[in-house]
Parts: structure tokens; C-alpha cells; sequence
């Protein structure tokens, strides 16, 4: 008996994990990057983004595209209520590290927020969100998503900062 591919899993990429029926599946971004949706934002993007913030003092770091990809995650059991990661290695790049404050905004939630289709957001843990959305989306198409919520929360977090991003 074949296994019915369900409309939020990439066909022909196997996730990391899930269920065999995939009926829950987790994808990295590095699994995803070269599907068309992910890679249309990837080249948008510059090759290489700086951290806004020091990473500790006196250091600010870069980190590639491709690594970016590695250290995203989305996944689903319905392809409506997603979970979205990232390691600390993107939240360097879209939120406040040692100076956080409650009257800094959720800039990866707002940028999330204002996106087609999306009825809620959570942030659940500092990498970890919970989107909702209106319709289904295959799990490509919500890295896509992410990706943009992440370079628009990133030069959100620049401007704000005073700093002018060269891309």
C-alpha cells in the first residue's frame, strides 16, 4: 500500500520527523531551499547577514543564506497551525540579545502577523512560534513565509536601532 502524500508535505523530500503517513511532518530549511518558493526569497536576500546587535561585546557576526536554512524549522500536523523555529543564531538577527526590554516589540510576531492568511500568532518560546492560518499551505510555502517575516523583522530591528543595513 502507498502512502497518500498529504497536501503540507513537500513530495519527494522526506521530512526529519513526523508520522510515516505524514500526517505530522517537520522540515529543516536546508531540506527546502532549493523548492522554488524558498529559493525565490533566498535570492532576494543578500548573501551574507550581520547581526544588529553584539553577540557579546565587541562582536558582531555574519551568517550566510544557507546557514540561515539550517537552523529554521516549520512543521505541521494539519497544515493550518504551524510551528516555526529558529536557533539563536537568527534571533541574533531579529531581536534584542542582552538589552531586551518589555517595551520592545515582537518584531518576527508583527512582521508574521501582517502576512495573507494569517489568523494568529503565538510566540511560544524565544525561537519557537505557533502561526494559524486560513487556508492550508505546504510546508515550502510556509518556509518561504518565514524567511520573509525574518528579513523584514531584521531590517525592522536595524532601523530601529540606528543602523543602516548595506542590503
Amino acid at each position: 500500500m502507498r502512502s497518500r502524500v498529504t497536501a503540507y508535505a513537500v513530495p519527494g523530500v522526506k521530512p526529519v520527523s513526523g508520522t510515516g503517513d505524514l500526517r505530522r511532518v517537520w522540515y529543516w530549511g536546508s531540506q527546502l531551499a532549493t523548492c522554488s518558493p524558498v529559493a525565490a526569497v533566498l535570492d532576494r536576500m543578500p548573501a551574507a547577514l550581520t547581526t544588529v546587535e553584539e553577540a557579546w561585546p565587541g562582536h558582531t557576526f555574519t551568517i550566510t543564506r544557507d546557514q540561515v536554512c539550517t537552523v529554521l524549522g516549520v512543521g505541521t500536523g494539519d497544515g493550518l497551525l504551524w510551528g516555526l523555529s529558529f536557533a539563536d543564531e537568527v534571533g541574533l538577527l531579529v531581536q534584542p540579545y542582552q538589552s531586551q526590554q518589555e517595551s520592545d516589540p515582537d518584531l518576527v510576531e508583527e512582521a508574521l502577523v501582517d502576512q495573507p492568511d494569517v489568523t494568529s500568532v503565538d510566540h511560544v518560546d524565544t525561537g519557537q512560534f505557533e502561526v494559524r492560518m486560513t487556508r492550508m499551505y505546504r510546508a515550502d510555502e510556509m518556509l518561504a513565509r518565514w524567511l520573509d517575516a525574518i528579513m523584514i523583522a531584521h531590517r525592522e530591528f536595524a532601523r530601529r536601532r540606528g543602523i543602516d543595513l548595506s542590503y
